[in-house]
């Protein structure tokens, strides 16, 4: 009887051993969980940074874009301006060279 106490206790201590390691464990594993949840957060909080820098940034460029369209329209305008500009001159050198 005395040898079936003695193996009942052992039992008992090595059920208690695996319910300390099973704890250690569990407790490990949740503190990795916790580690991963936080690292995916801040990967996110990153991302969602990154990507209001890009917005930002692509409004600057299509306002340069724009400031740029602007620019080369108030140049064709000018063109336009000099090339009649040019058209009238030629126009009256041709007239006061007939008129002599």
């Amino acid at each position: 009887m005395a040898d079936i106490e003695n193996r009942v206790e052992k039992l008992k201590t090595k059920v208690s051993e695996l319910e300390l390691r099973t704890d250690r464990v569990i407790t490990k594993l949740d503190m990795f969980i916790e580690e991963s949840r936080a690292a995916r957060e801040r990967q996110d909080a990153d991302i969602r940074e990154i990507r209001q820098d890009m917005r930002e940034m692509q409004a600057r460029i299509d306002a340069k874009f724009d400031n740029m369209d602007a620019k080369i329209d108030g140049m064709g305008k000018h063109v336009r301006n000099m090339s009649i500009v040019t058209i009238i001159g030629i126009a009256a050198m041709v007239v006061a060279v007939f008129l002599k």
